[in-house]
Order: structure tokens, then sequence, then C-alpha cells
């Protein structure tokens, strides 16, 4: 394992997922702003939305859990749902094609190409004091976002099937480590409002919630310094190594049907990934709107509860999974953290009941950190034991980026159903369903994961 490359990566990596996380906690007051301004004007794009949903209100008002509950908390659960859906359905189109890209010009390359989408991304957001604006920055952001996908490309490379995993639990210890600050500098900056401090601003598309883009801005700009100076390519490097003989071996190696085995292992992993965050995302992306909902947390109480999370994934990340995933077994751990997300569900549906329970949050919260840190890490490590580079079919980058789509595409239905189900029955159905969802998933694990399928070595 080349441990220069994954130190790189990993530090690069965690710089943007920091800038990613600055906006989770401001995302119900930042809709809720939008509505403010928005509301009623039908020649805004939130304004025809919020539009069709009152006329979906008289609808289905009679399905509803209750008369009093036609409030507008409800109505930006489900706009939240269609902005965080959007992003992960445009991140599920474009992955196989980042993937397939950095197969042809390496994974540098590629990264810093999809950087440039993302800082565009970054300065609409900054200046997106209408919603049509900020909805164009999670386009741009969405068709740009590569890093997970080419860190998890660019991990593998370098690694060996022994310490496949232990590299790549670096990346859910990034995920949990900018979950507990990115959150925290969100709902920190967003009390600096430019306009107060500077009105003459608003006139240059400032709006209240622009330092937050901006500390988000300033983060990705020393990340694509760092990779220029730093980050090698690892995917030409590799291919450099491999003499001719050593590619003729590994041909050898693999039958036709070891090699369908290989493709209907992934087909398998894909699904299941696609799945599992089809729940866990629509579930996960609702808990800010619940809290909101129920104890109408402030910017820096939610921050503090997904930093919560981020501490505890990272612990888990890193005290446990990096370490004994290859001995337990990474299906024993992904067992592990689906079960784990069914009993956080049962949390806050107790929660969503009695509606007075921080204790039940922060242990729902508790279970959903120990099903971030470990479920998608080990899945990822058995895609890419499937991956070879005899076969374009099993390449790294594309097989890779395939599997991120298939998740993205999960990660894309499941908060605008998840949201869809509160709007329309309230959180105790939607958890209550959730966790019987898990349960499906917790069956499919068992019955059909594969097991590694390592590539052999020769003597």
């Amino acid at each position: 394992m080349d441990s220069k490359v994954v130190r790189v990566v990993f530090t690069a990596l965690l710089l943007d997922i920091l800038a990613f996380t600055v906006i989770l906690p401001l995302l119900p007051r930042l809709l809720q702003f939008y509505r403010l301004q928005e509301a009623g004007d039908e020649s805004t794009i939130l304004g025809r939305l919020l539009a069709v949903v009152n006329q979906y209100k008289h609808l289905i008002s009679s399905t509803r859990a209750t008369n009093d509950v036609l409030t507008d908390k409800w109505d930006l659960v489900l706009l939240g749902g269609f902005v965080g859906s959007l992003f992960s359905f445009l991140q599920f189109l474009v992955s196989p094609y980042i993937g397939k890209i950095s197969d042809s010009i390496g994974r540098r390359k590629t990264l810093l190409l999809t950087m440039i989408g993302n800082l565009i991304s970054t300065v609409l957001w900054v200046f997106a004091s209408s919603f049509d604006a900020f909805l164009w920055a999670r386009i741009v952001g969405g068709l740009s976002e590569g890093n997970v996908q080419l860190s998890i490309a660019i991990i593998s490379d370098v690694t060996d099937d022994q310490n496949r995993s232990k590299g790549l639990a670096l990346v859910g210890i990034a995920f949990a480590i900018a979950f507990t600050i990115g959150p925290a500098l969100g709902a920190y900056f967003a009390s600096y409002d430019l306009t107060r401090i500077s009105p003459a601003l608003v006139e240059y598309g400032v709006y209240p919630f622009s330092s937050p883009a901006l500390v988000a801005l300033v983060l990705l700009s020393v990340e694509v310094l760092y990779i220029m100076a730093y980050l090698p390519e690892t995917f030409n490097s590799r291919q450099k190594k491999e003499t001719t003989d050593e590619k003729k071996v590994q041909q050898e190696a693999e039958t036709p049907g070891q090699i369908s085995k290989r493709l209907a292992n992934l087909r398998i992993l894909n699904a299941i990934h696609a799945f599992h965050l089809f729940i866990f995302s629509g579930m996960e992306f609702t808990l800010v709107f619940l809290t909101f909902d129920i104890f109408d947390y402030t910017n820096m109480q939610q921050g503090r509860l997904l930093g919560f999370i981020g501490i505890m994934s990272s612990l888990i990340q890193g005290g446990y999974v990096r370490r004994k995933a290859h001995a337990v077994g990474e299906k024993n751990i992904i067992l592990q953290g689906v079960v784990a997300c069914t009993l956080g569900l049962l949390m806050f549906t107790i929660l969503a009941l009695s509606r007075d329970s921080m204790a039940l949050l922060y242990a729902g919260a508790f279970f959903f950190a120990v099903t971030s840190g470990t479920v998608v890490s080990c899945l990822t490590s058995l895609a890419s034991m499937q991956c070879i580079d005899s076969d374009p079919r099993l390449a790294k980058g594309q097989a890779l980026g395939v599997f991120r789509s298939r998740g993205q595409l999960g990660r894309a239905f499941g908060p605008l159903v998840a949201c869809g189900v509160y709007w329309a029955y309230g959180p105790v159905v939607c958890y209550g369903l959730g966790s019987i969802c898990m349960l499906i998933v917790t069956a499919t694990v068992v019955a059909f994961i594969p097991q590694p399928q390592k590539v052999k070595k020769q003597d």
C-alpha cells in the first residue's frame, strides 16, 4: 500500500466533504428563507413548486395524519427532499462517465476537471439570493462531484486485497470527520449575515447565507491547490509497473466463468448498495427536518447533532472497521451496520410518537453513526475486490463508477420518497416504514451478498 498517496487522497477528500457538509444544517432555514421571499410568485421555480404543493394538499388532505399538521414546516420537508434528490440523481447520471474518463486520461486529470465544476457551483451558491440561482448551483455541483468515486479508485489502485478495506475505511473516516466539523462550520458562519454588516452587498447578489458558501469556496480552492501540488497520477503509474508477462498471467488466471462470476457479484453489490442507500439516505435526510419539526432546532443545534453522528462514525471507522474489517469479514460488518440502522429507525419512530425525548434522538443518532461508519465502506471494498485490469468491464474506474452511480440512484429517490411520506403521513409512519424496509435490507444482505473473491497471487 502506498501510504503517501493514501494520505494525500484522504486530506483532499476531507477538504471536499467539509465543503459539501457546510450546507447540511442550514437546509431547513435556507429553504424557509427562499419560501418567505418567493411564495406566491409563480414566475419563480419555487413559487410554481409551492403552488403545486398547495393544490396537492387538498387532494390528499384526508390521508394526512391529523388536521393540524398542514404546516409550513412539513412543506419544507417535501421541498428539501426534492433538492436532495436532484443532486443525487445527477450524480447517478454522471458517475459512470467520470469513472470511464479516469480510466482513459487518468485519475488526477479527471479529478481536477471535476473540481472546476465544484468551484463554479460554489460561486453560484455565494450569490444565490434566489431559489432559481440556488437550484442552478446544485445542478452544476451534482454534475461535477467526482471526488469520492475517484478517491476510491485511487486507493484501489495503490492497495492490494489485504489492505483494501483498511485503505477505503479512510474514505469513511473523512466523511465522519467532515460531518463532525462541516455542519458546525456552516452553522457558525451562518450567524455572520454579510447583508447586515454591509447592506450595499445586496445589490451584488449577496444574501444572509453567503458567508457559509464563502467558507465552502475557500475549502475547495485549497483542495485544488493541494491536489495540484501533491497528488501523483496513480492509474498510469500502476500500468507502467505491470510487465507484459504479469498481464498475461492475470488474464490466464481468470477463466470466462470466473469473469462472469465477478460481473454477477458486482451486479448483486450494486443492487444492495442502491437498496440500502434508498432507505438510509432518505431517513438520514429527514433527520434535520424532524428536529426542526419537533424541537425547532436552530442551525447550531442541527450542527451539534450532525457533529455527534460524525464523531461516533469516525471512531467506529478508525477504531473498528479500519483495524478489523478483513479479520471480522466485510459481510459481517455490513450486517452489523444494517441491523444498527433498523434499531435507529425504531428509536426515531418512538421519538415521533412521544415528541419529547432527547435521549431517544441521540440513541437513534448513535445507531445511524454505526451504519454510516460500516455499510458503504465495506460494500465498496467488496466491489473493488471484484475488479481486475485485464477485463475492460471490470476496470476499476468504470466498475466503481457504476457502483457509485447505483448508490446515487438510491440517494436520489430515497430523500424524495421519505420526505413525501413524512409530508403526507407524518414522521411516525415515515420512520416505522423505514425500519420495516431496513429489515428487508438485512435479509437481502444475509441471503445474497457475496464473500470476497480476490485476484489470485502468483508465486
